[in-house]
């Protein structure tokens, strides 16, 4: 696990910790086993956030709206082409009558 993410779980436990309880850690604990406390706490709980059914839709609904809008930049891009070689061709059409 990389370091950056054990400081997330970190921070995400921090937030579970306050809300469930406050105390006083430097009395009660080390410094050291508060922090992988935290960590330990904040990776169940970014576990349970993964897997909760509000999530995987939030994924879902993500996944279908990156895919309209490729579509949509594809199907942009494509116009673009064809107005532009509409254009070159009409305008090849006028310089030949004129």
């Amino acid at each position: 696990m990389g370091k950056a993410q054990e400081v997330l779980y970190a921070v995400v436990g921090a937030g579970d910790f306050a809300v469930e309880k406050a105390k006083d850690l430097t009395e009660r604990e080390s410094t050291t086993h508060a922090y992988r406390e935290l960590v330990s706490r904040g990776r169940a709980l970014t576990a349970k956030v993964k897997s909760s059914a509000a999530t995987k839709q939030a994924m879902a609904q993500t996944r279908a709206a990156r895919s309209q809008a490729k579509a949509a930049a594809t199907s942009a891009s494509k116009a673009v082409r064809a107005n532009a070689k509409a254009a070159r061709s009409a305008t090849t059409r006028t310089a030949k009558t004129a």
